[in-house]
This record gives C-alpha cells, sequence and structure tokens, in this order.
C-alpha cells in the first residue's frame, strides 16, 4: 500500500502567531510572522516531495494552497 504524501498545514498558533505543522503528525512549529511560516513549510514540501502546503484560516477554511509534485528524472 502506497502512503500518501505529506501534507503541510499552516495555522493560526493556539495563543499567536503562525503554526506549521505536518498533518497526522505530533509536531508543530510556531512563528510569529505568517509569511515565515508559509516559506518555512513551502522548503520543508519542496525538500520532501511529493507534499502538499496549505494555508488554513482559524476556522478551517483553506486560504491558499501549493502542490509539489514528485522530482522527474531527465532522460540524455
Amino acid at each position: 500500500m502506497r502512503e500518501s504524501p505529506p501534507i503541510f498545514v499552516v495555522h493560526p498558533g493556539p495563543v499567536y502567531g503562525w503554526a506549521v505543522s505536518c498533518r497526522g503528525g505530533s509536531q508543530s512549529h510556531f512563528f510569529s510572522d505568517k509569511a515565515v511560516a508559509i516559506n518555512y513549510a513551502r522548503s520543508w514540501a519542496e525538500a520532501v516531495r511529493p507534499a502538499r502546503v496549505r494555508v488554513e484560516t482559524s476556522d478551517g477554511r483553506i486560504e491558499h494552497e501549493w502542490v509539489y509534485e514528485p522530482f522527474r528524472r531527465e532522460r540524455h
């Protein structure tokens, strides 16, 4: 059975700022700035392709999403 690609979620933190977590994971990384949180999540997804980054509002609506496809091998 093939494992589904990770989804990195950027969402408002529990008290302030922004959190980045991997759906299904148990840890979050916290940032005071939304743009920094998004850049962190996008870099993480880029490194572990295939993956997805999703920015969610406090009520769980998807504000923005990026999909990182698997790397393709170039044939020469």
